[in-house]
């Protein structure tokens, strides 16, 4: 499906869009050449809906539909990321095998106050955005799976405003992203010793003797504990 720009929702569309989710009424009803429900975003471009492998190939599809729209001019529209998220249903949200969606928590559709970090980095559509944006190429280990999926490591890595930075995430690229397979390495979830749960907290540790943003992405790794060794091991070969 193209759309020739990019849409949001109305306040009747956004209130329509929850009562779908709900399961208070069919999806059908939410009528996408309705303009009392949707309404053009002026200076955005054409925009494919489609089969997206991963969260990564998603955002960047997103971004250059925002064509020279600022992100941060739209980062409040929850319309916006509603409708991204209503019409990206299929990979976001697909039909278990009774064919009922299963949208999960609010914030994973409904995006959230923009400055409420805890909540905002859940939803599906924006928070890949945001990353690809903010950090490009720093955010592979992030955004390396499927749309419908919000993995560990990215809530873990992205739940405090000042681990948006490149130097930070440059090293947690280092540790937990398979450059060959374009995965996460075995081992980048749970808690166990180096795993991201735990950089987490080293990043508050450490951020009492060193200014983070000071160094390189590289000398992170210097840094870390011997915990996170084998990943460091993995990561220089």
């Amino acid at each position: 499906m193209n759309f020739p720009t990019l849409f949001e929702f109305t306040d009747s569309g956004l209130h329509l869009f929850e009562r779908v989710v709900n399961g208070a009424c069919d999806e059908q009803v939410l009528s996408l050449e309705d303009e009392t429900l949707v309404n053009r975003v002026a200076g955005t471009r054409e925009f494919q809906v489609r089969e997206f492998s991963t969260a990564k190939e998603m955002a960047a599809a997103i971004l250059q539909s925002l064509g020279t729209i600022s992100l941060a001019n739209v980062l409040s529209r929850a319309g916006l990321w509603a409708w991204l998220a209503f019409v990206l249903r299929d990979s976001l949200y697909p039909k278990d095998a009774s064919g009922r969606r299963r949208y999960g928590e609010v914030h994973r559709w409904l995006p959230s106050d923009p400055n409420d970090w805890q909540k905002a980095q859940r939803h599906l559509v924006r928070m890949p955005v945001i990353l690809l944006a903010t950090l490009g190429s720093n955010a592979d280990h992030l955004l390396c799976v499927k749309p419908s999926i919000l993995p560990e490591i990215r809530e873990q890595l992205t739940s405090q405003q000042d681990m948006f930075h490149p130097a930070f995430q440059g090293a947690a690229r280092l540790l937990y992203f398979d450059e060959k397979s374009g995965r996460l390495r075995r081992g980048a979830g749970g808690k166990a010793g180096g795993s991201p749960r735990r950089l987490a907290k080293v990043r508050q540790q450490l951020d009492v003797t060193w200014d983070i943003f000071d160094l390189t992405a590289n000398r992170i790794l210097e840094i870390l504990p011997k915990e996170f060794d084998r990943f460091k091991e993995a990561a220089h070969e």
